[in-house]
């Protein structure tokens, strides 16, 4: 694949994610400089309940992945669906208003992957991600045992690898303590694919030919959680970090940056000692390397809001996450969005399109 059409495959929709922020002056800035933060969908961007865009009490929608498709935006995300968990799809025209949402009466989003393989455990499919490679939409989905992959010509019709291509290392001393989840692939410009992946508390990276065979880089995490702060080193009304406990549920984009070089840009969810969660961000230049942390998170809304998936237009940019939905009495999980910039204002939300 030509660097060219790598680099446009790569800002449209490889990492099923992208990041709005100032170019600054060519490398001069940190790599984890310049993005978001982003604010919450308001009432008259959205319709039903803000800031959410995918929401019922039943499926318990989460863990979101979109793919741009045209002028559409494709979410994949896990649902609850008779006592299993599945990936299921919608589409929207606007970025905000997605077919089979709890306002859209009589409408379903449409399930793409069901758990029916021995190592995905008993009826739990989680942690989608997408990426175009070679003509197909490949589909990344954790699963008890590891990380499996489905492939695709139109994005709902899937057919499965039988088993994980990333399980758990069983190399003793690993720092991998559970089995790899949450995924998420993006393409460097020779046509090679990377993964960057939670297990246990920490994220670990991957290098794939084909997107079946993979191999860890190295022996230790690209990102691991903030050390607490010591005893008395905090300022007066200054926060500990927010990722103390977890850091998980990568998000990649990539892009060149003015001065040429490769810049891995990567959101993801920090947990700190309480249980509390916020979006977080890091980033380094070059294709390998640990990963350097933006102290602050770009999205907090202390909601429980986890798994980061971003949707760059260029000149705005949409993070969908999923966070506790509130109304009334009423508590359950389901996907909100949030905007970049955070100072401007969007038209009214658009119809519902005709199908999945």
């Amino acid at each position: 694949m030509s660097t060219a059409r790598s680099s446009l495959v790569v800002a449209l929709v490889l990492a099923a994610c992208a990041t709005t922020g100032a170019e600054g002056e060519g490398d001069r800035n940190l790599p984890s400089a310049g993005v978001g933060p982003f604010r919450k969908l308001d009432s008259e961007e959205v319709k039903g309940l803000a800031p959410f865009v995918l929401d019922d009490a039943a499926a318990l929608y989460r863990e979101p992945a979109v793919l741009r498709d045209g002028d559409a935006t494709l979410l994949y995300a896990v649902a609850r669906v008779d006592s299993k968990d599945v990936i299921v799809r919608t589409r929207a025209l606007d970025e905000r208003t997605f077919f089979g949402t709890s306002g859209h009466f009589g409408r379903k989003p449409a399930i793409v992957l069901q758990p029916d393989q021995p190592w995905e455990g008993a009826g739990a499919l989680s942690g989608p991600a997408l990426v175009r490679f070679r003509g197909e939409i490949l589909l990344f989905y954790g699963g008890s045992e590891g990380i499996g992959v489905a492939r695709s010509t139109d994005g709902l019709a899937f057919r499965k690898e039988t088993r994980p291509v990333l399980a758990r290392d069983a190399l003793a001393g690993s720092w991998e303590n559970a089995a790899p989840r949450a995924p998420t692939v993006f393409e460097l410009p020779d046509g090679r694919l990377r993964m960057l992946y939670a297990a246990g508390n920490a994220i670990g990276e991957a290098e794939s030919a084909d997107g079946i065979a993979w191999t860890r880089i190295g022996t230790v995490p690209v990102l691991v959680p903030s050390p607490p702060p010591a005893p008395g080193s905090l300022l007066p009304n200054e926060k500990p970090p927010f990722d103390t406990a977890a850091v998980g549920d990568p998000c990649v984009v990539t892009r060149t940056t003015p001065a040429g070089r490769f810049h891995v840009r990567v959101l993801y969810t920090g947990t700190d000692d309480a249980g509390a969660t916020a979006i977080g961000f890091a980033a380094r230049y070059g294709e390998s390397g640990t990963l350097v942390r933006q102290p602050v998170p770009v999205y907090s809304v202390n909601q429980k809001e986890a798994a980061p998936a971003l949707l760059d237009l260029g000149d705005r940019s949409y993070l969908y996450v999923h966070q506790n939905r509130r109304d009334g009495n009423e508590s359950f999980v389901a996907i909100a969005a949030a905007f970049a910039p955070g100072n401007a204002k969007l038209p009214p939300a658009g119809d519902f399109p005709d199908a999945p």
